[in-house]
């Protein structure tokens, strides 16, 4: 493939790319467009569109290609999990409309830096060389360092950028360091003996290999570190719950859905190239993916301000997550997990949107909305509101009839034909401890009074987060009822083959 259809491959990404790059140079250069604050959102929102076009339109043919010499891969996986993150990226611009304004932060680089981070996510998916993963997460990461800190003025905001910052530059070392000695590792994998960084490559060398050498196992262990930490995975986690309450929250919002869509698409790519020495990692995968959903959980319990709260509910989800990986390192459920992880993201990422969006919802000038003691009686004081938390809450604890519940169900599912039916009890119960904190939500909301007589707050500007609910509770009870409308994802892995 040339160099033109290479680019023409990753079109998707390079519309996401231009378009944050145009919203940034015009809101630098043009006092015009700094006046009419809806143009850096309008612009990016049309940006999104069409790069959600252009990637549908690919997912739909079913084409798989290989772009720039085998280093990205453009299959059905890939368009996927662009147009979930295309999905998030446009969620989180809605948010931001009403947010920002809330907060007195209406700045045109807010939107810039959502574009650039959502164009490091795609490229994540869409990696099959560990050098250019390693690139797609700084662009990830250095944009989510910025917009962590954006509320400039806030101590928290501040505290919450510097510990993302500080963690995350850690964490990329041991990426950078595992991606080196993966590649001493894999000597002799092409032609002239030498190493490579090439998945393919890498995993084709391994069908042959009597067992992976030390080098290559430290490797792949280091590079496992680096990608918890995106992912949240146990004891890779401390960063979150201090970073999720410091940023503003529509930053958390798109922080809990795209850092998370990007690091698993990311680990499945990673240990799809490896499942032919599964028998190496599979039960590190499992004891993290029992940490994980454990640890997240109980942490959850105990949590009286909702956004950690709900840092500690991604960390379990990254959990749950983590059994699909597992499952693929069957043949026959191979299909079945890439499908059900590609789904559970998809919710995942509406769910909880949609939850931070409730609380920018309940939001005003000056207050956030953040203590389950700021939602005491609200269904007595905004129903509606209440009524629509009710759901995310249900989806969060795998309840029927919404999303949350089909997709833990795929990925048990899943475990259950690759025959780990341990692993799958174990996703069950940790499941339903969440049920108790996702409740307590509830309860506050439901049968509590409010601690004093005051108006209902109002977002300003609610236009943006009110769009985001309806899309995010809709698509939540609707897909929880017809999933078959959401097959092209489901059926994501069949030109991911098992190695």
């Amino acid at each position: 493939m040339n160099y033109y259809s290479s680019f023409a491959a990753i079109m998707p990404i390079l519309v996401v790319l231009v378009t944050g790059m145009a919203v940034l140079l015009a809101d630098s250069c043009l006092p015009v467009w700094r006046r009419h604050k809806l143009l850096s959102a309008t612009v990016s929102l049309i940006g999104i569109v069409v790069a959600a076009i252009i990637a549908y339109q690919r997912l739909d043919s079913g084409a798989s290609d290989l772009a720039f010499s085998g280093a990205i891969i453009v299959d059905t996986f890939a368009q996927s999990c662009n147009l979930i993150l295309l999905v998030t990226a446009a969620l989180a611009v809605l948010l931001a409309i009403t947010y920002l304004e809330n907060r007195r932060l209406h700045l045109g680089e807010y939107y810039a830096l959502v574009l650039l981070s959502t164009a490091g996510s795609m490229l994540m998916a869409a990696t099959n060389d560990l050098i250019v993963l390693f690139v797609a997460i700084e662009t990830l990461s250095v944009a989510l360092y910025v917009l962590a800190g954006f509320a400039r003025t806030e101590e928290r905001s501040e505290e919450a950028a510097l510990k993302y910052f500080l963690l995350g530059a850690f964490a990329a070392g041991f990426l950078l360091y595992g991606i080196a000695l993966i590649y001493g590792g894999s000597a002799g994998a092409v032609q002239g003996g030498g190493g490579t960084t090439n998945l393919a490559a890498i995993a084709a060398n391994l069908k042959g290999a009597p067992q992976p050498s030390a080098m290559l196992m430290t490797g792949i262990a280091l590079v496992i570190v680096g990608l918890g930490f995106k992912a949240a995975l146990v004891p890779f986690h401390m960063w979150t719950p201090d970073v999720y309450e410091g940023a503003p929250t529509s930053v958390t919002a798109y922080m809990a859905a795209g850092a998370k869509i990007a690091a698993f698409a990311a680990l499945l790519r990673l240990f799809n190239a490896l499942i032919p020495i599964s028998a190496y990692w599979l039960v590190v995968v499992q004891v993290l993916a029992i940490l994980t959903m454990f640890g997240g959980n109980l942490i959850a319990i105990v949590q009286e301000n909702v956004k950690r709260m709900l840092a500690y509910s991604s960390i379990a989800h990254a959990g749950y997550l983590m059994v699909a990986i597992s499952a693929l390192s069957s043949e026959q459920a191979h299909a079945s997990a890439v499908g059900a992880l590609t789904f559970y993201l998809l919710a995942y990422s509406l769910m909880t949107m949609g939850a931070f969006a409730v609380l920018i919802w309940l939001s005003r000038r000056g207050h956030d909305v953040q203590t389950l003691s700021d939602l005491k009686g609200l269904g007595k004081n905004d129903p509606t509101a209440a009524y629509v938390m009710l759901v995310f809450m249900l989806s969060l604890g795998g309840i029927p009839p919404t999303m949350g519940f089909l997709g833990k169900w795929f990925i048990f599912a899943a475990a259950l034909q690759a025959g780990q039916t341990w692993l799958a009890i174990t996703l069950a119960v940790a499941s339903m401890i969440s049920i108790y904190y996702y409740l307590k939500i509830v309860w506050m909301m439901c049968f509590q009074e409010p601690d004093r007589d005051i108006a209902v707050p109002r977002a300003l500007s609610p236009s943006g987060v009110v769009v985001s609910v309806a899309i995010t509770v809709a698509a939540t009870l609707l897909f929880g009822v017809v999933p078959n409308l959401l097959s092209m994802l489901t059926n994501s892995g069949v030109n991911l083959p098992h190695p």
